[in-house]
């Protein structure tokens, strides 16, 4: 239940600042927006009114005033986070490659993010976000960034505990130089609900097949996977599943779709609906980022949740307008 003056969610991980083009990456004071897995989604829950606060660590920078200033912008809960003034804020930015694709060129290194380690659950700030939160949201990408960031993680996601946890994969091929997805794989294991793409279930989990999931991973309420463009489906425990077909958008840009399906995903627990209309909102909130060229975007009116079969079908979402 999302009661006011605490926040339903705490999202915790990486921020980084999203600059122009792969020229300004070296950049301190290049023009940027806020990013990073974690920071779009609290941008996308607080957009769609869940009370959500970011926890983390920001350089003592212009960046990091940026991310900052963005969050609390948006409404989200800036009280947890914790200013380094030894590491910058962490930067990246997006080109168009020569495929289609997007090309990413980051400066994680060495960040603020990255320096972040069990000790920052402890201080009073976050300690109290976390006590009074249903529901943490993290994902694969932090256990990637530094050996404290999954120390981090482990913490979080040890029993016993208070609130659930909703783990994305967000598998990174390049995070991960020897490969190995075990570390990924232990924590997923932990989550309440794990999200992963169905690409992402074959490089970790060997297998896209729900069954199969389902019996790799027996302890989450929810294994839900992202089949792309054509749906998504939530495995319960008992092996039940449940399916919503995805939207038909015209793709703008990829990045920070996952982190918005997460998002829409997460305001339906929250709110406590069933699951398949939680997936309707993980679509519509994937829609919203896929045609903008930012990592996050307002959301699609709320109304198109109520659609039958039919007519979800038939919607199609571009870059200035829905229609169905």
């Amino acid at each position: 239940m999302d009661i006011p003056g605490r926040s339903a969610v705490v999202c915790f991980g990486e921020a980084l600042a999203l600059v122009p083009d792969a020229a300004a990456v070296d950049d301190p004071r290049a023009p940027a927006q806020a990013a990073g897995a974690e920071v779009n989604a609290a941008l996308d829950l607080a957009a769609a009114g869940v009370t959500v606060a970011w926890v983390g660590r920001l350089g003592a920078d212009p960046h990091g005033d940026l991310v900052a200033r963005t969050l609390a912008a948006a409404g989200v809960d800036t009280g947890g986070i914790g200013v380094d003034p030894d590491h910058p804020t962490g930067r990246y930015a997006k080109s168009p490659g020569p495929d289609g694709s997007t090309v990413m060129t980051y400066r994680r290194a060495g960040s603020a993010a990255s320096a972040a380690g069990p000790e920052l659950l402890e201080t009073p700030a976050v300690r109290d976000r976390i006590a009074d939160a249903d529901w943490v949201h993290v994902g694969g990408i932090t256990a990637a960034v530094s050996p404290s960031c999954a120390a981090t993680l482990e913490t979080l996601l040890a029993h016993p505990r208070r609130y659930r946890v909703s783990f994305d994969v967000n598998w990174r091929e390049q995070m991960w130089p020897d490969g190995d997805p075990a570390p990924v794989v232990a924590l997923a294991g932990r989550a309440d609900v794990l999200l992963v793409g169905a690409d992402e279930a074959q490089r970790v989990f060997g297998t896209d097949d729900p069954a199969r999931l389902r019996a790799l991973l027996p302890d989450p309420e929810l294994v839900v996977v992202k089949d792309g463009p054509r749906r998504a489906l939530a495995v319960h425990r008992d092996g039940a599943v449940t399916e919503r077909a995805a939207l038909v958008v015209d793709v703008v840009e990829p990045v920070g779709a996952g982190d918005a399906f997460a998002a829409g995903l997460l305001t339906g627990l929250v709110r406590g609906e069933d699951v398949g209309r939680c997936l309707r909102r993980g679509h519509l909130g994937a829609a919203a980022v896929l045609v903008v060229p930012g990592d996050s975007a307002a959301p699609l009116p709320e109304h198109l949740l109520d659609l039958d079969d039919d007519a979800w079908a038939a919607l199609r979402v571009t870059a200035d307008r829905w229609a169905g």
